[in-house]
């Protein structure tokens, strides 16, 4: 794998660490349980299936990020066309450019991950990006327009269907969307974490929305 002077800051190297999302206040502040779960402090909502649009914290969600040639980004992504993203065996894989991909994947995979991606090839740079974005997911039935409240990207259903991606703004933020079959990712600067939760709450506020676990997002528990 070609060097990354950052690699020592992989949080998926960490031992006996408690990993914290950077929207923990806010999810103290609304009342949520705070869980340990694979090294990180998770918040836990009442599941709420009727909210019309919710919000959940995905932030401790795997994220590595990888450079390269084109004819290495197509390998990687088994050539799909740009603004396109594949899912297999629970893993993302973001075409974004001819250049730049993203993998998502579950946190106890990244350092598995990372080193496939990488191995024995320096025409690839492969960074964990799992502390470095947030991630954030919108869904219900009123997502594309709580995301149209805050975002001048076109989410259109023909515009933007299941499996598309794209890197733009949203809150004035540079992130990067995905349409995972109706709900929507948004990964921005771990530091906008929090300015990304509030202001999205307050996009969808006369839309009811709600924030949920990320259990209920993910589809790894059954919203009530």
């Amino acid at each position: 794998m070609s060097s990354d002077p950052f690699a020592f800051l992989s949080p998926a190297a960490a031992q006996d660490v408690a990993l914290r999302t950077p929207m923990e206040r806010n999810h103290r502040a609304a009342g949520a349980e705070l869980e340990d779960r694979d090294g990180w402090r998770i918040a836990s909502y009442p599941a709420n299936g009727g909210a019309s649009a919710w919000l959940a914290d995905v932030s401790h969600v795997g994220k590595i990020d990888v450079r390269g040639s084109s004819a290495k980004i197509d390998t990687l992504t088994g050539g799909s066309e740009l603004g396109r993203a594949s899912h297999v065996d629970g893993v993302w894989t973001l075409r974004l450019s001819p250049t730049h991909a993203v993998v998502l994947c579950p946190f106890g995979r990244v350092a598995e991950l990372r080193e496939r991606i990488g191995s024995g090839d320096a025409g690839l740079t492969v960074v964990d990006m799992t502390c470095g974005w947030a991630a954030l997911m919108i869904g219900g039935e009123h997502v594309r327009e709580v995301f149209m409240r805050s975002s001048a990207l076109d989410v259109r259903p023909h515009r933007f269907p299941p499996g598309a991606c794209v890197a733009g703004s949203v809150m004035r933020c540079a992130s990067i969307v995905l349409n995972d079959e109706g709900r929507f990712w948004v990964l921005c600067g771990w530091e906008f974490g929090e300015y990304m939760w509030e202001s999205l709450l307050d996009a969808g506020v006369t839309l009811g929305i709600a924030p949920v676990s990320s259990a209920v997002a993910l589809g790894t528990e059954v919203a009530a």
